[in-house]
């Protein structure tokens, strides 16, 4: 039985941004939960410790583990998705890491001298042992968290909710197709004329939700406590955290939590932060017209992300205006505002704000205050640590 065990963020935590820029990477939402929320799971008796990034440590959870740390401790990525048979995880002795993809997802033992938060943990020094996406998935970009997102919806939506349930209210002329693969959570709050079809995978309407009246919501998709779905909205395979806003058409993309897409336009195999909000008419191509895959910039360098599908990544607390037009993926990222006619770059650098004529850079003080502003409408507050973490962010990320 393994009784400590340390998450660690290394360069993945580098490729995942914008997401990451605001959270350890861990705190990734790939499903139902969050992927350190599957890992913790796996062992309910351990302490739990994480190595963060230096500026995200004051704001982490988890807290560092002590310096007297055992020798044999099992450490594992923050940045992996934990498979159906995770628990042979434990089975690493040390000196010995696991690899999925060419990559470190796990080993025993302390990490190598020298080696920081946030960098590449390289193999040397290591007794390999491959393992499977069954084991354990290396996420390196967050086209790898979307990808992931459709069977996680099905497999968690299985193991943790009780399908068939209808706790909540539903309204006249509401169907369910396959219900036994539907959870609709108390509170919840479904208008006429909805399509509920879970035909291709399970759907979860959890606690406090809105659906309005003739949305169509394809599975595999879960709904986030108290969110809210407007009128006339179509929703295929994804998943909205907590207390998001959404209409207009979405497939395939996962929001954060806290979110707004509330009018018109598509969202397509996209990810999206929190405290974002995409006005009226926002449009985001996922698919290139001559049907390639779609190369994705990646901080400096230009990355293949050998799939066909990849809309739009946003950090936290960005915006379009009414009417944006956003290329197959383009990158946003925390504290900016995209605005204007035509395609705007499709990377814009963390604390912009522009579109295709021109970015500029933006001020933190206003960007903070409208913050504010904005995590109060949620009965949320934007803490000192917050604060912190987007200072950080404008002075190394701009």
């Amino acid at each position: 039985m393994t009784d400590t065990v340390i998450l660690y963020e290394d360069d993945a935590a580098i490729s995942l941004e914008p997401i990451s820029l605001t959270r350890p990477v861990w705190d990734l939402r790939c499903g139902i939960r969050c992927l350190s929320d599957k890992i913790i799971s796996h062992f309910p008796n351990a302490s739990i410790y994480g190595i963060t990034r230096d500026y995200l440590r004051p704001a982490s959870k988890i807290p560092l583990p002590p310096d007297n740390i055992s020798e044999d401790v099992l450490c594992i990525s923050g940045a992996c998705l934990a498979g159906v048979k995770f628990t042979e995880i434990e089975k690493l002795q040390p000196g010995e890491a696991a690899v999925n993809r060419a990559r470190i997802v796990a080993f025993r033992g302390k990490a190598p001298a020298g080696w920081q938060a946030g960098t590449f943990l390289t193999l040397e020094g290591f007794q390999i042992v491959e393992v499977s996406d069954n084991v354990c998935r290396s996420l390196q970009y967050t086209w790898d968290l979307v990808n992931a997102m459709n069977d996680e919806n099905a497999r968690e939506a299985r193991q943790l909710f009780k399908l068939g349930t209808v706790d909540g209210h539903l309204m006249r002329s509401v169907t369910l197709i396959n219900e036994s693969e539907i959870y609709i959570g108390s509170g919840a709050q479904v208008s006429p004329q909805v399509l509920l079809d879970a035909s291709h995978g399970p759907i979860v309407i959890d606690e406090g939700v809105k659906i309005g009246a003739n949305s169509v919501i394809e599975g595999p998709t879960v709904i986030g406590l108290k969110s809210q779905v407007k009128p006339l909205t179509h929703i295929r395979g994804s998943c909205l955290g907590e207390q998001c806003r959404v209409g207009g058409e979405v497939s395939v993309s996962i929001i954060q939590g806290y979110t707004n897409k509330q009018h018109g336009g598509f969202l397509g195999h996209s990810f999206l932060g929190e405290w974002c909000n995409l006005g009226s008419g926002t449009e985001t191509s996922n698919l290139k017209n001559n049907y390639t895959p779609v190369k994705v910039q990646v901080g400096d360098k230009l990355i293949d992300s050998g799939t066909l599908f990849v809309g739009l990544t946003m950090g936290d607390h960005s915006k379009t205006a009414i009417g944006t037009v956003l290329n197959t993926g383009t990158v946003v990222g925390v504290g900016c505002i995209v605005f204007g006619a035509g395609f705007p770059p499709r990377n814009i650098p963390s604390f912009h704000w522009g579109g295709a004529e021109k970015l500029t850079r933006y001020h933190l003080k206003p960007t903070i205050e409208t913050a504010q502003q904005v995590m109060h409408r949620r009965d949320r507050a934007l803490t000192d640590n917050d604060r912190e973490i987007l200072t950080w962010i404008y002075h190394n990320r701009t």
